[in-house]
């Protein structure tokens, strides 16, 4: 039998469902055999003794007891038929024994068993062999097995259906007779079949209420075991995707640190650094590409694993590529592939080059980042392009802008998981916010800036859950050198710049 859809059930749960069922039914069948079967042994022991006792002519029981035992003459019709119920039952324990029955089958040989029962007392009525309730004995039979067997309604209702369809032609064939009063009889028969049609009733009530109960029972079992399973994939997911996050840089003569606070476990904001030699090759440029995926959770954090793929292949070609080409190349990746998936981002790519004193960037629709000099005065670098995907390759202009970042200077990023942070009563940080938050006279020692501000914006929320994933970068020029840091594992590194409880 087919098992019920419910929504995002998956074939696994229906498969756990189904083992589940087949091994009770099969353990239930073993029960009901050996208990239903023997009470049915011992029920029939009279009819058997007076038999015997007819043959052999003890005298135990009086002729006019014997004839309503097992009525007429002959006692081979009761004999053959109650014979043939046991075969039924010894066949169905050895079937139900064997291991290598299917699950199906079991389900069939217990409708097979209670079908059985039912047609052995319509076959005795007929006969006017002690049964005139046949249905009776059915109906116990349909209820206690509807009780003992995991059967759903369906499966229920299909030995009801056999039995009954057979009860009714008997009556109106067979049992109706010929007769001066065949007119009543007909009518007679006729309310019995009708009120037949309730007998399995209150057996397919409790089968289907069962089923419900038992079905309910193993969907919150499976989405218990399932949540457990999915933390422990979720643990391994947020390691690969913390792997993906670059060391910060606290050493030379560009620094850059970060802090990331995702909605869930994981999310969609991306940070990728590397570094190409300046002109003279005596020191390093720092380039670093801040992304920004719609969404939240699995579905933005996959899609951050794919654009970190392209972002490495990019550098691998060209190390030296400029942040306008990144911006272009990454535009042109998103629409292709996931723009028609109503996926965007937002981007910031910039390089700074302590030769030359200057920051190269281009934003496609990222928020502001604001270039805070050695003196403490705010410079906004806005959005030079579109969103990402937003339009075709063709129409795409990065727009990539240079500065001066001399020592000292500091460039601090964000994704709008800060500026979109609420209040209790729903009023946003914005923009405004976090200019705000910068503006703090005299000088700061640098690389403090993704700390506090990210302290600042879940005090702004009141200290409830974040609402999207932020992501606050610091790359800064000390006015002296620092020597660098021992490299570690980026992992490892990335995981020590998470808030505390991330």
């Amino acid at each position: 039998m087919s098992l019920p859809t419910y929504g995002p059930e998956t074939t696994e749960f229906h498969r756990e469902f189904a083992a589940q069922t087949g091994t009770l039914l099969r353990r239930r069948l073993l029960w009901f055999i050996a208990v239903w079967g023997g009470l049915g042994l011992l029920g029939s022991l009279p009819l058997w003794l007076s038999i015997i006792d007819h043959f052999v002519g003890l005298g135990i029981f009086k002729e006019s007891l014997a004839h309503r035992l097992w009525g007429g003459d002959s006692p081979w019709l009761y004999l053959g038929t109650d014979l043939a119920w046991l075969a039924g039952y010894a066949a169905a324990l050895l079937l139900a024994l064997r291991r290598d029955v299917p699950r199906q089958h079991i389900v069939w040989i217990s409708i097979a068993l209670i079908t059985l029962d039912g047609l052995f007392g319509v076959v005795l009525r007929a006969a006017g062999v002690g049964f005139p309730g046949g249905l009776f004995f059915f109906t116990v039979s349909h209820l206690v097995a509807s009780i003992v067997f995991p059967w759903s309604a369906r499966q229920a209702i299909i030995p009801a259906i056999i039995v009954l369809t057979i009860s009714a032609a008997s009556r109106l064939l067979i049992e109706v007779g010929v007769s001066d009063t065949g007119k009543t009889q007909y009518s007679l028969q006729f309310f019995a079949i009708m009120f037949s049609l309730f007998l399995p009733v209150p057996g397919c009530l409790i089968a289907w209420m069962r089923y419900s109960q038992r079905l309910g029972q193993h969907r919150l079992t499976f989405v218990q075991k399932r949540y457990g399973s999915l933390r422990q994939e979720l643990a391994y997911a947020r390691a690969i995707h913390e792997s993906l996050f670059p060391a910060p840089r606290t050493g030379g003569t560009v620094c850059f640190t970060y802090k990331y606070e995702p909605m869930r476990q994981i999310g969609g904001d991306y940070l990728h650094a590397s570094t190409c030699p300046t002109a003279d090759g005596r020191d390093e440029c720092l380039c670093l590409v801040l992304l920004d995926v719609t969404g939240h959770g699995i579905p933005a954090a996959l899609t951050v694993n794919r654009l970190h793929g392209e972002i490495e292949l990019l550098f691998a070609d060209d190390p030296l590529v400029e942040p306008g080409r990144v911006l272009a190349r990454l535009n042109r990746y998103v629409h292709l592939t996931l723009a028609r998936h109503s996926i965007f981002v937002t981007a910031l790519c910039l390089r700074v080059d302590p030769l030359e004193g200057t920051l190269e960037y281009a934003s496609g629709g990222h928020p502001p980042a604001f270039l805070r000099a050695v003196d403490g005065t705010l410079n906004n670098l806005d959005s030079t392009a579109f969103v990402l995907g937003a339009c075709e390759d063709a129409e795409f202009d990065p727009g990539q802008i240079t500065i001066p970042f001399g020592p000292g200077d500091s460039l601090i990023a964000y994704t709008d998981g800060a500026t979109e942070a609420r209040t209790e009563t729903g009023q946003m940080l914005r923009i405004e916010g976090m200019r705000r938050l910068l503006a703090e006279p005299g000088r700061v020692e640098p690389g403090v800036w993704p700390e506090r501000l990210l302290t600042a914006v879940t005090s702004h929320r009141d200290g409830r859950p974040a609402e999207d994933d932020t992501l606050v970068v610091e790359i800064f020029r000390c006015l002296r050198d620092r020597p660098r840091a021992p490299k570690t594992a980026p992992a490892a590194t990335a995981a020590a710049t998470r808030p505390q409880g991330f």
